[in-house]
């Protein structure tokens, strides 16, 4: 609300507002899946997160209510640190919160040995049921940005974009995250000089490649930073963008020892079995906790020089296990695991 107000009538003070909250809460509210709060509040100082996580962590308005003021602070600033956040929030916050028949979930339990779970059919409809119906029909409005010199490609999904007064079309094909190559397909009435602002996310430390209609070019821009590549574009100008990722870990702030692993911008959670769940304690009724206890999540045995040494790809795209370990858990992206009880934040032991 402070963010529109000062769109409208150019209100200094609701431009501070609403720049601090979104400051704040990214830098000292956020867990590694960019979502936030515990059972709807904060209870704690700022960076004090490690009490927190429990079976109701985080709540899925504040992510999605959070995307929709980081649209706001990027079209203010063009801080690719913005749709930094914005990418991590969506593919771990967001995405995988509703079920096949497109229920709904009211928190996203970060606390290991806790299971996703959605309204029921007929029983009950939350606030967070609410916003997200909202939210899976707008996944489309944040993959461009465009200012008077150019378009801003911040997100890699299959998409195209039609910028009428400038006579471009621009298609995006890719198949990321199963995938770290993204193709864009430039369809212009006539040549037309413009800059395409690419992306170079956070996590892309490994560096990457870009060619021009299959030449490359020799030039590249580091994490958290937009590569712009300005010229006269011709139809069917094609660029290719490799964009390699790479495991690392994000610990919680007033605990190293409590750490999420995360390969590019995708929080990796264990599965710790679907045991003790059903549809009586997986889908309820009004009541948006789940019933039933957790697991216990295995502690990780680790060396300190070494602090991934304990994690090693599997066969399968985007799948890794542990290694080293009394026994081998098998890890996912988050937003993919469904009907199973998890770990999202391990704890390690030097």
């Amino acid at each position: 609300g402070c963010a529109r107000r000062y769109e409208l009538a150019g209100d200094a003070y609701h431009h501070d507002v609403a720049d601090y909250f979104w400051h704040e809460v990214t830098s000292e509210r956020t867990y590694a899946t960019g979502g936030t709060s515990y059972d709807e509040h904060w209870n704690t100082d700022p960076g004090k997160l490690a009490a927190e996580l429990g079976k109701n962590t985080e709540e899925c308005c504040c992510g999605y209510n959070m995307l929709k003021l980081t649209r706001h602070i990027f079209g203010w600033t063009a801080d690719p640190r913005a749709m930094d956040y914005y990418e991590r929030t969506l593919y771990n916050s967001r995405l995988g919160t509703q079920d096949p028949r497109g229920l709904k979930s009211y928190f996203l339990p970060l606390g290991s040995g806790f299971w996703k779970y959605y309204n029921s059919q007929w029983d009950s409809f939350w606030c967070c049921t609410g916003t997200g119906v909202e939210e899976f029909a707008k996944f489309g409005d944040t993959i461009y940005f465009h200012d008077a010199r150019g378009i801003y490609v911040n997100l890699f999904i299959p998409s195209e974009v039609n910028w009428e007064e400038k006579g471009v079309r621009l298609r995006q094909e890719t198949q990321f995250p199963e995938s770290d190559r993204i193709n864009l397909t430039v369809h212009a009435r006539e040549p037309v000089d413009l800059a395409l602002n690419i992306r170079i996310p956070y996590w892309a430390t490994r560096g990457g490649t870009l060619k021009l209609n299959g030449a490359a070019l020799p030039v590249f821009s580091s994490p958290s930073s937009y590569l712009a590549v300005e010229r006269v574009w011709n139809d069917g100008d094609r660029l290719e963008i490799s964009l390699p990722m790479s495991l690392h870990v994000d610990p919680i702030p007033d605990d190293p020892s409590l750490q999420a692993v995360m390969y590019g911008p995708l929080v990796l959670t264990g599965k710790l079995g679907s045991q003790a769940l059903n549809d009586a304690n997986t889908y309820l009724g009004y009541n948006p906790s789940p019933d039933g206890k957790p697991v216990q999540a295995p502690v990780i045995k680790t060396s300190g020089e070494t602090p991934l040494s304990w994690i090693e790809p599997a066969s399968q795209s985007l799948t890794f296990r542990t290694t080293g370990q009394a026994e081998s858990t098998m890890l996912f992206p988050l937003y993919k695991l469904s009907g199973e009880r998890y770990v999202v934040y391990w704890k390690i032991s030097t």
